[in-house]
């Protein structure tokens, strides 16, 4: 009875494990923008993996996220696989104001810390 139950939990577990590898986000490079008065560039990555259907052309609304960077191409801020603060590639527009590296409207990177704060 056990042997059963313990295949069951590995077949179901397996499967999961490819969809997730199959349906997971695809994100290459995108476009390197170099942030003025800072030795700072924003590293922007879309998703490749996406498609919309339509007639016009749907760039604008593919999700993207950032990586900070500084002019040598060190990461400073890198969000993690499984907490992405995406937005669409339309919305980012990278200014710094206070100490914060504004990406979209609302979201922006603490340059104190590094860390992200995103609002949607």
């Amino acid at each position: 009875m056990k042997s059963k139950t313990i295949h069951i939990v590995l077949s179901i577990l397996i499967t999961v494990v490819v969809i997730w590898f199959l349906l997971k986000p695809n994100y290459t490079y995108y476009k390197t923008e170099i942030i003025k008065g800072k030795d700072l560039q924003v590293v922007i990555y879309v998703q490749n993996n996406f498609s919309h259907f339509g007639f016009s052309s749907q760039n604008g609304h593919k999700l993207a996220y950032i990586e900070l960077q500084n002019l040598d191409g060190n990461t400073l801020a890198k969000q993690s696989l499984f907490n992405r603060c995406e937005v669409l590639i339309e919305e980012i527009n990278p200014s710094v104001e206070n100490n914060k590296l504004y990406f979209t409207k609302f979201s922006y990177i603490n340059l104190l810390d590094y860390s992200y704060y995103c609002f949607k």
